[in-house]
């Protein structure tokens, strides 16, 4: 039987996650202030009305995204 091999075996979850950090790293400190602060405050409303809900993963999703763009997670 002939052994499967993945395409690109060096480019999984953790390369495609570090890669949109890298991209977004670079473009977040350069945009327009008043689109930053938009931003942070849709994301803070999105944690907001995450949770709302009763999934957990609602709630990851959402600090993880403030996170990226540096913002504090609302307690």
């Amino acid at each position: 039987m002939k052994e499967f091999k993945a395409p690109n075996p060096g480019i999984g979850l953790t390369w495609v996650i570090n890669l949109v950090l890298q991209i977004l790293g670079t473009i977040l400190p350069v945009i327009t202030p008043s689109l930053r602060d938009a931003l942070e405050r849709f994301l803070k409303d999105f944690y907001a009305k995450a949770k709302e809900t009763p999934n957990p993963w609602d709630d990851f999703l959402a600090k993880f995204l403030l996170r990226i763009v540096g913002s504090e997670v609302p307690e």
